[in-house]
C-alpha cells in the first residue's frame, strides 16, 4: 500500500507542472540586437517549458547538437525552423539553438544554449 501511495505522489509531482512559455529575446525577439545568451541568464528553464522564437525572414532558428552550437553549423540531424514564429518545447538537459541565416550571424552571437532541468515538484 505504501508503495502505491509513493508512486502516486511521484506521478502527481511530475505531471502537475505547468510549463512556462518564454518569448525568446522578449520584445526584441530572436534578433542579433541583443545577446541571446544574456537573455537566458538568470532564468530557470525546465523540461517541457516552451520557447517562442519570433524573427523576420532574414533569420531562422535551428536546434543543433553541441558541436553545431560550438562551430555554428547545421547538420543532417539538426531541426530547422523558418516560419518566423516557432514554439519549441525544451527537452531535459542541454538544448542548443543557432541561427544559420545569414551566414556568420551565429558566430556573431545569434545562438543560445539552455540547460533544462527536471520540472519542480508540486507544492
Amino acid at each position: 500500500m505504501l508503495f502505491f501511495m509513493v508512486f502516486e505522489l511521484q506521478y502527481e509531482a511530475i505531471h502537475s507542472y505547468t510549463p512556462v512559455h518564454y518569448m525568446v529575446g522578449d520584445e526584441d525577439g530572436w534578433d542579433p540586437v541583443i545577446s541571446m545568451q544574456g537573455w537566458a541568464q538568470g532564468k530557470h528553464f525546465h523540461a517541457g517549458d516552451v520557447l517562442e522564437f519570433k524573427y523576420d525572414d532574414a533569420f531562422d532558428v535551428s536546434i543543433v547538437d553541441k558541436a553545431g552550437y560550438d562551430d555554428c553549423f547545421v547538420s543532417d540531424t539538426s531541426i530547422q525552423f523558418s516560419d518566423g514564429d516557432d514554439n519549441i518545447t525544451l527537452a531535459f538537459g542541454a538544448n542548443y539553438f543557432i541561427s544559420s541565416l545569414p551566414t556568420n550571424i551565429c558566430a556573431g552571437g545569434m545562438k543560445m544554449a539552455i540547460n533544462a532541468t527536471a520540472p519542480p515538484p508540486s507544492v
